[in-house]
Parts: C-alpha cells; sequence; structure tokens
C-alpha cells in the first residue's frame, strides 16, 4: 500500500498524480458537469461584438446568430422579414406574407420531416459544414420517397446528371419541385422561376413554404433550426 507523506494536508492530491504512473487511467467514480449556462439578451447586445464597429456590424451575416436565437434577441419573423424584404411589394412578397406570417420556427414536412433531417445533418457535421449543403438536405428529406430517391446520391449532390437518377420518376409533382428547388440551392442556380412560384397550383403552399425556409437556413445556416430547439424548452 502507497504510503502519501502528505497525507491530510493540502498538497495530497498533487502528490498523488505525481506518483501515478505516465498514462494511467485509474478506477472509480467520477463527477458530471452539466452547464446550465442560457445566454441571456443582455449577453448578445451588438456593441460587445468583436465584428461590431462604429457603423455597425461587419459582417453580412451575424456569426453568433445561434447564441443571439437562444437569448430571445432575434426571432425568426425578423430573419424572414429582413431576407425577403425586396420582395415586399411583390406578387411574391404578398404569398410570402401569407406563408410565413405569425410563424415562430421553420416548418418541417410531417412528423418525421424533423428527424430524417437530423440524421443526415450528423454527416454534414462532420464533413461538410455548408449551409447551402444543410438546406439542400432539409429538402431532400422532406418525405420518405424522396429522401429514398436522394440516398444513392445525397452526398454526392449531383456529380450525376438528373436524367440518370431512375428513382426521380417515383416523385409526386410536388417532390418533384422540392428536389429541383434542392438542386438549384446547392449550385447556386435558380431551377424555379419566381412566375411558377406564384402559381399555386404549380406550386402548393406547403411546398413553397418548406422552400422559403431552405432559403433561410442557406442564407442564416443552422440558426434557423434553432428556434425548435428554443420553443421547445418554452
Amino acid at each position: 500500500m502507497t504510503k502519501y507523506f502528505l497525507k491530510d494536508t493540502p498538497l495530497a492530491e498533487l502528490e498523488r498524480q505525481m506518483m501515478t504512473p505516465p498514462n494511467f487511467s485509474p478506477r472509480g467514480g467520477g463527477q458530471t458537469v452539466l452547464c446550465r449556462f442560457r445566454y441571456r439578451p443582455e449577453d448578445v447586445v451588438c456593441k460587445h461584438c468583436t465584428e461590431y464597429r462604429r457603423g455597425g456590424c461587419i459582417e453580412g451575416v451575424c456569426p453568433w446568430l445561434e447564441e443571439r436565437v437562444e437569448a430571445g434577441a432575434v426571432t425568426y419573423t425578423s430573419l424572414a422579414a429582413e431576407f425577403y424584404r425586396k420582395w415586399r411589394e411583390t406578387e411574391l412578397g404578398e404569398r410570402i406574407q401569407e406563408l410565413l406570417s405569425g410563424k415562430r420556427a421553420i416548418a418541417y414536412y410531417d412528423n418525421d420531416h424533423a428527424s430524417r433531417l437530423a440524421l443526415y445533418a450528423l454527416f454534414l457535421d462532420r464533413h461538410r459544414r455548408n449551409n447551402r449543403a444543410l438546406a439542400a438536405m432539409y429538402l431532400l428529406t422532406a418525405t420518405e420517397t424522396l429522401r429514398q430517391c436522394a440516398l444513392p446520391r445525397i452526398f454526392a449532390f449531383w456529380s450525376v446528371p438528373i436524367g440518370e437518377w431512375k428513382a426521380v420518376r417515383t416523385l409526386s409533382e410536388q417532390e418533384y419541385v422540392l428536389f429541383q428547388a434542392a438542386k438549384g440551392i446547392w449550385q447556386s442556380q435558380r431551377t424555379i422561376t419566381i412566375p411558377e412560384l406564384c402559381d399555386r397550383k404549380l406550386v402548393e403552399d406547403k411546398t413553397l413554404e418548406l422552400i422559403l425556409n431552405a432559403a433561410l437556413i442557406a442564407h442564416y445556416g443552422r440558426a434557423m433550426l434553432a428556434f425548435d430547439r428554443r420553443e421547445g424548452r418554452a
């Protein structure tokens, strides 16, 4: 039995550590430290940020947006209104206002959409931390049929011509619209025209709402998903 000369003194723990063989993991219990810290509005005031200058923030998108969402200093409505401000006086703007008015978080196609997105988002965390990839994934996991269609190439993101995707033929009309929207977001191309987005028969309300949210995710990133977590704690 090892005897510590400094037993019952404040230096006893230090002596024990010095006598422990290198790379040795002692047995015994441990402690779990739970972080209960939550950001408050006063913690995320813009003027305290390192990116803030006298004229305002120098970043196009706030790098601490998720923290501001957690603090309740920014809302889904305010971000959506800012992003779609240029469309306010257009025909599309009227649809946007109608669909997003009163919303507190992004919408999901069905009860399993969020679970499908969370599963595939784990891969993005490790290999492709990109807002456009996350936005495309949000649309490609909207339905199970759409997910199965995209699964063989879901991480290649259209490295193969779309015409060779045989499973595309199994999609419904609205699923195909979502598929094309995801492709456009990933490739930074307009695959659906403004008149098409205004056509309620061609692009149904639920489909357009998902596309609008995908555009917000592509711009603001994971902060758009943080509103769900905040609402869940409320």
